[in-house]
């Protein structure tokens, strides 16, 4: 039995004759569309789709009513077989396709372009009127970016416009309109100023005037965005040592301890000791083995496992995080002294330095204490 009503929210609207009920289908919204107004994808067909006011979200019933433009989807809360008490079923109404750049007939001897087969289309709202369009032909629908003049611009054209899919020329408009429609034309990228878009149940021609030679002529090619490969990149641990900045790669770093002072200070390059994990760790202070005043000066401070043959903890004054640098922003430098590179990060120059020359003067002390 066809459905009589729909309900959205406590109220009931009336459906026309030959509704039907169908399966809930994809919906895509549209702009301007007051997240009522979207394309449904119903099996292989693209509809025109209303949720009414005060349904709940998502639309839990469905109708496809047959309407003047071809037929529509309306979803509510339930569908009710009782028309009873049930008001009338108001459907927005689209402007009629009004707009210079849409012909109803081809002139004499010139052949019209063949309908779209896409099985629907959009009517763009301009200052000048509508302009309908069918699906294949809209690329996307963008705010309006910066307008670029354009030398020898064809007639119809205001400028070139660069959007997140490549270039388009940009076709005459009202000033202020919000939205740019990219449309692709015969592999050309065109951009056409518009208030919104909505959706038509039929597919409608591609405007003959969209097909001007010399329009095509100036509009740039539609090719898919180029592929960006990702740069390689080197993670990096940032650290402070008093006030220099320094950094060391992560694979050199086992593990960041919570603050805390050594124990059992020591003389010379061993500062003290730590316990982490089971393991009795000699600890390092950053600040003299980068040649600056001492960072232990008696409070509790971060520190750093270093990876080695010797296990061995660096005592910092800040660990400042993980970065991911670009290889290219890292110059080498040679030998295998202290600092492996520099690193340009956030308009500062910063020194990667080694684990290994870190721990050296300790593995020095530990040889010379050996028996």
């Amino acid at each position: 039995m066809s459905p009589a009503a729909i309900r959205a929210g406590a109220a009931f609207h009336r459906l026309p004759e030959g509704a039907s009920a169908v399966a809930a289908p994809v919906l895509r919204p549209v702009p301007g569309g007051g997240g009522r107004l979207f394309v449904g994808l119903l099996g292989s067909g693209a509809l025109p789709a209303w949720v009414l006011p005060g349904s709940a979200e998502p639309a839990r019933a469905w109708a496809l009513l047959p309407g003047a433009e071809g037929v529509v989807l309306v979803g509510g809360d339930a569908l009710s077989s009782s028309g009873d008490g049930a008001e009338p079923l108001h459907l927005p109404i689209l402007p009629p396709a009004r707009a210079p750049l849409t012909r109803s007939a081809a002139p004499e001897g010139e052949e019209a372009p063949p309908a779209s087969g896409s099985g629907g289309g959009f009517r763009l709202s301009r200052a000048d009127g509508a302009l309908d369009l069918p699906f294949a032909a809209l690329e996307r629908l963008i705010p309006m970016p910066a307008l670029h003049s354009l030398p020898e611009a064809p007639p119809g054209a205001c400028g070139m416009a660069w959007t997140e899919l490549g270039p388009a020329l940009v076709l005459a408009g009202e000033e202020g309109e919000p939205l740019l429609a990219l449309l692709v034309v015969e592999g050309r990228r065109l951009g056409l100023p518009c208030r919104g878009a909505a959706p038509l149940a039929q597919a409608p021609a591609l405007p003959l005037a969209l097909l001007h030679p010399g329009l095509l002529a100036a509009a740039p090619l539609a090719l898919p965005p180029a592929a960006v490969a990702p740069l390689p990149t080197r993670l990096l641990l940032l650290a402070r040592a008093g006030e220099t900045g320094f950094a060391l790669p992560l694979e050199e770093v086992a593990a960041v301890l919570p603050p805390q002072v050594p124990r059992n200070a020591g003389s010379g390059a061993l500062a003290g000791i730590a316990a982490h994990r089971g393991d009795v760790l000699p600890v390092l202070d950053a600040g003299t083995r980068l040649g600056g005043r001492p960072v232990l000066t008696g409070g509790a401070l971060p520190m750093l496992r270093l990876q080695g043959a010797q296990p061995a903890a660096l005592a910092v004054s800040a660990v400042l995080g993980l970065r991911a640098v670009p290889e290219t922003d890292l110059a080498p430098v040679p030998g295998q002294g202290l600092v492996a590179a520099m690193a340009r990060l956030d308009g500062a120059v910063l020194p990667v330095c080694r684990a290994r020359a870190l721990l050296a003067p300790l593995v020095v002390s530990l040889a010379g204490a050996a028996p």
